[in-house]
């Protein structure tokens, strides 16, 4: 349909971006139209989403433990080869252990955190000051409980691994992360789950990006390739054109400061020692 309708880019986003990472390169051979998954502006924002948080409650990245969560996934790849030069500690999750130690001697060889790298999703959360939920799943693989008070927790992941999760808990900062504000309010004949009219998903913004540049291009493709060049380079086509990082949502809540100082609060009080 892209290519009847002369479409220059398709972005396979969300859960479709799977097939993006597997076969991205493929469909070049098959239709006449580029296709990204859009995993790299997903990324920047995801990054950008996280060291705002950490700025909002006052916390210094480097003094921080961080755990990637989908460690070996695309995203997770990309937001663990930028925040392994800003944080102290960096744990990374995955299914798989031959990627989780491939990954892991990258991370060690090119970067000053200590790395860390595990299967086991529990263990690598409960001790982290920031977890970014980058893994693709179908279900919620995280547990609201896990996570230590103070906290900030960037939900990546496409279906949402833990922002929609009913609790009474107020401190820690979750928020749907990967998401970017849009120059103009942009209304979808179907509800697809964002919180606001101003607010888009990562992957969709990188195909508005690159169109309004006329990038034509596999931008974003297979898995492993987001580097800190390309983060930049779609961050600042993104600037040109208007598009930031979003609001906080925690679901369809909008982040406030009476829910920021709570959790400074709780910080303030739990770890005034350090």
């Amino acid at each position: 349909l892209a290519e009847k309708y002369g479409v220059g880019i398709v972005t396979l986003g969300g859960f479709t971006s799977i097939v993006a990472e597997r076969i991205g390169q493929e469909i070049a051979k098959e239709v006449d139209v580029a296709v990204t998954s859009g995993n790299t502006f997903t990324a920047a924002m995801a990054i950008e989403g996280a060291s705002k948080a950490a700025e909002l409650l006052n916390l210094d990245l480097a003094r921080l433990k961080a755990t990637i969560v989908g460690g070996t996934g695309d995203i997770g790849s990309g937001c663990a080869r930028v925040l392994a030069d800003k944080v102290k500690q960096l744990t990374i999750t995955g299914r798989t252990k031959v990627n989780l130690r491939r990954l892991s001697k990258e991370l060690s060889k090119k970067h000053k955190a200590k790395i860390i790298a595990t299967t086991n999703n529990e263990s690598a959360v409960r001790d982290a000051d920031i977890v970014i939920a980058a893994a693709s799943a179908t279900q919620a693989i995280l547990n609201i409980d896990w996570f230590k008070p103070g906290s900030i927790i960037c939900d990546v992941g496409y279906p949402k691994n833990i922002s929609y999760t009913p609790t009474t808990r107020q401190d820690i900062l979750i928020f749907s992360g990967g998401l970017a504000k849009s120059p103009t309010p942009i209304c979808f004949p179907i509800d697809i789950g964002l919180p606001a009219s101003d607010t888009l998903y990562g992957c969709f913004s990188e195909a508005i990006i690159l169109a309004l540049e006329k990038r034509y291009e596999n931008f974003s493709f297979g898995r492993g390739n987001i580097t800190l060049e390309k983060i930049n380079e779609i961050r600042e086509l993104g600037k040109k054109h208007g598009f930031g990082l979003a609001d906080f949502y925690w679901g369809d809540k909008l982040v406030d400061e009476l829910m920021i100082d709570t959790v400074k609060a709780t910080r303030k009080e739990q770890y005034s020692v350090d």
